[in-house]
C-alpha cells in the first residue's frame, strides 16, 4: 500500500525514486547451519516477503515506464543487532571480511540510488552483504 500511495504522488509530482528494502533472504535460503545452538530461527514468512518485495520492485519499475519514476530495491545482509556470539561466528565464516553489517554500511548503495548518477537504473536490487550470498 505505501508503495500505491507513493506511486500514486511520484506521477502526480512528475518524477520520484522509491527504494525498496529486501534482505539477502529474498534471494537465497537461509543458511540454517547459523542457528545452530541458537534460540533464533528464521521463519519462511520472512523469506517470502523479502523475495516478494524485490519482485514488486521490478513490477513496477515496468509499469511506470514513461512517468520519470525509478523502482530499485537493496537487500542487506544480516544488520548487527546483539546476536548470540556463536551466531556472528558461524555468520561471519560465511563472508569475506567483516559478517554482520552495521545499519551504516547500506548508506553509501542508498545515497548512490537516490544520487542522480543512477536516473537510469530501474528495477535493480543490490546486494550488500560482504560475500554472504556468494
Amino acid at each position: 500500500m505505501f508503495s500505491q500511495r507513493m506511486i500514486r504522488h511520484f506521477k502526480q509530482q512528475g518524477h520520484g525514486n522509491l527504494i525498496h528494502v529486501s534482505s539477502i533472504q529474498g534471494i537465497t535460503a537461509p543458511k540454517f547451519e547459523h542457528y545452530v545452538g541458537t534460540s533464533m530461527v528464521s521463519p519462511i514468512e520472512y523469506s517470502a516477503i523479502k523475495a516478494g518485495l524485490i519482485a514488486v520492485t521490478r513490477y513496477l519499475a515496468k509499469y511506470c515506464k514513461g512517468n520519470n519514476i525509478r523502482v530499485n530495491c537493496i537487500s542487506p545482509g544480516g544488520i548487527l543487532d546483539n546476536q548470540p556470539e556463536s551466531f556472528l561466528e558461524k555468520y561471519r565464516e560465511s563472508c569475506n571480511d567483516k559478517g554482520m553489517l552495521d545499519a551504516e554500511d547500506v548508506v553509501g548503495a542508498l545515497l548512490f540510488l537516490l544520487s542522480d548518477h543512477t536516473q537510469y537504473l530501474t528495477g535493480q536490487n543490490i546486494i550488500i552483504d560482504d560475500g554472504w550470498s556468494l
